[in-house]
């Protein structure tokens, strides 16, 4: 847990959206029973002591990876790779050629194929595609020299978990509306001008909670982030530290020769 907490990818990506989950039914539960915020505090430190947070966290990366096939297939293939390949890329034809010819000097044995060829076999550029793009997340491990990169798979990996705990977090809004609306049922014996501001406003906000999820949490919402990071990736193709190897590398070789 404490290693969650202390890792930027597994807080942001990972932990967060399972704290979001819980939001929704924590301030309802606050805002009926006020009475009882301490000891909703000491129950969220318990169980998060227990590993509760953790689990929903495991759970969401989990859930958000099972979904990437069906995004990846509703988008015609992966981000990068559609990115890479010629019929489908937003790219402009100089910086496109460029990230190959990058590309095709960093990869042994790496050749992207014309465009005659290509238009005749997709299938075979996207495989090429797909093994140049894993060198390039390789190549690219370093956060600190690659921090837009990382920022970027950060934020994707943020919302696809979201997507993954969507309906986990819409079963809890619906919960927290019923039990709020029952609860407010028992104390004034079904006589709504006698419902309380407090068990409103908690209505209110599950019902916000429904909203957002429901309306804003969807693959559009992953869709942004993902291409975001592809692009990203892809610059780093023009980034100085690959300049950098290029260099020592031809050093190293006219040494060699020398």
């Amino acid at each position: 847990m404490i290693g969650s907490i202390l890792d930027p990818y597994d807080r942001k990506a990972r932990l967060y959206p399972a704290l979001l989950v819980m939001l929704v039914p924590i301030i309802a539960a606050t805002l009926v029973a006020p009475v009882f915020s301490s000891q909703l505090a000491g129950l969220a430190s318990l169980a998060i002591a227990l590993g509760g947070l953790m689990l929903l966290s495991s759970l969401g990366r989990e859930w958000g990876k099972r979904k990437e096939p069906k995004l990846f297939e509703s988008w015609g293939g992966t981000p990068t790779t559609l990115m890479l390949m010629r019929a489908t890329s937003p790219l402009d034809q100089l910086t496109l050629d460029r990230y190959r010819k990058v590309l095709e000097g960093k990869v042994p044995g790496l050749q992207f194929p014309d465009s005659t060829s290509e238009a005749s076999d997709p299938a075979k550029v996207a495989a090429i595609c797909e093994s140049a793009v894993k060198w390039l997340r390789e190549a690219t491990r370093d956060t600190k020299k690659f921090a837009l990169v990382f920022a970027e798979n950060t934020n994707y990996g943020f919302r696809r978990n979201l997507l993954g705990v969507k309906p986990l977090a819409l079963g809890m809004c619906v919960l927290t509306l019923a039990a709020t609306a029952l609860h407010a049922w028992l104390l004034t014996a079904g006589n709504l001008s006698a419902v309380t501001s407090q068990s409103w406003s908690a209505a209110v906000v599950a019902c916000i909670g429904l909203v957002v999820w429901g309306a804003v949490v969807n693959a559009d919402f992953v869709k942004t982030t993902a291409f975001a990071y592809s692009t990203a990736l892809l610059a780093t193709c023009d980034s100085p530290a690959f300049a950098l190897e290029q260099k020592k590398s031809r050093k190293t070789s006219a040494t060699d020769k020398g």
